[in-house]
């Protein structure tokens, strides 16, 4: 016997079909983590014909793990000496790995920035595609300074540079020092306000001043603004607050982005030698809109 749909349960049925594949599909990429919550890598970035002039940097964007400092060394020892800035784009992670990245970059002898990459043929959201990476080569793409970000952990790493620059734009927080355990409840029948902070950590404060004080940093004055974030939140430092402090060393000028000009060669093995670079001062000026906010 044949059974017939009445028109009201076939539209039911399609209706009922197509919310199921929408909320399939809202799951699956609720799944996907989205770039800036990927775990840190590094490539070798250029732009431009390097047989006539050409960009080149090393890209470290997405979140410090704790395993991040040692695919670092890694990256470092097939480069055998070669002299690139490390530009960072990242949301913070793991202490211990951003400090030992830190010094890795200062005995390398390496400058630093805050720099996004774009790779060229990579859509918008998705700036550093995979598909698009080259790992044991030269990725093509641009790097810009301005707007930009480090945060939490990452200006730790940053800090290896003997310079380190940002853009007058691009975006420096810190965060309290905390071990990360929840303070108990008050059991007196009252809600306790400071539930969401964590216990400080006088261990972790003594090694981060130690840190600090090794690359040219005010401890004091890093301190005092990881104490005006909220316990959950970020204190964004300003960029006379960035200078003053140490935490960077130099302000990009609106022609400047990170990254060293070569020219007249065509590096094309990552660990060939690299021309000498652009001089790049050690300290730039702050800019004259910028003059106001020094104390």
């Amino acid at each position: 016997m044949t059974t017939r749909l009445r028109p009201l349960a076939t539209f039911c049925l399609i209706v009922t079909g197509f919310f199921a594949a929408l909320v399939a599909t809202a799951s699956a990429a609720a799944q996907q983590k989205t770039p800036e919550v990927w775990p840190m890598n590094f490539i070798l970035v250029r732009n431009g014909d390097c047989t006539v002039s050409c960009v080149q940097w090393i890209s470290a964007e997405g979140i410090i793990k704790p395993d991040t400092a040692g695919q670092f060394e890694k990256f470092l020892r097939k480069l055998k000496g070669q002299k690139l800035p490390v530009v960072f784009q990242s949301g913070g992670g793991n202490v211990d790995a951003a400090l030992e990245m830190g010094r890795m970059i200062r005995t390398a002898g390496l400058e630093t920035a805050i720099g996004r990459t774009q790779l060229n043929g990579c859509p918008m959201l998705v700036p550093r595609c995979p598909e698009k990476m080259v790992r044991n080569g030269w990725s093509e793409g641009e790097v810009h300074s301005g707007g930009a970000y480090c945060f939490s952990a990452c200006p730790w790493a940053l800090a290896g540079g003997q310079v380190r620059a940002a853009a007058a734009n691009a975006r420096i927080a810190v965060h309290q020092i905390t071990n990360g355990r929840k303070k108990p409840r008050m059991h007196n029948g009252r809600r306790d306000l400071d539930e969401i902070s964590t216990v400080p950590d006088p261990a972790l404060k003594q090694m981060m001043s130690d840190y600090f004080d090794e690359m040219g940093i005010n401890s004091a004055d890093v301190f005092a603004m990881m104490g005006l974030a909220t316990p959950q939140g970020l204190y964004n430092v300003w960029d006379a607050e960035a200078l003053k402090s140490g935490i960077i060393t130099k302000v990009y000028s609106e022609s400047e982005e990170p990254g060293y000009v070569i020219g007249g060669t065509d590096v094309t093995d990552p660990a060939a030698p690299t021309p000498a670079a652009t001089p790049v001062p050690a300290v730039t000026p702050m800019p004259d809109e910028l003059m106001h906010l020094l104390p």
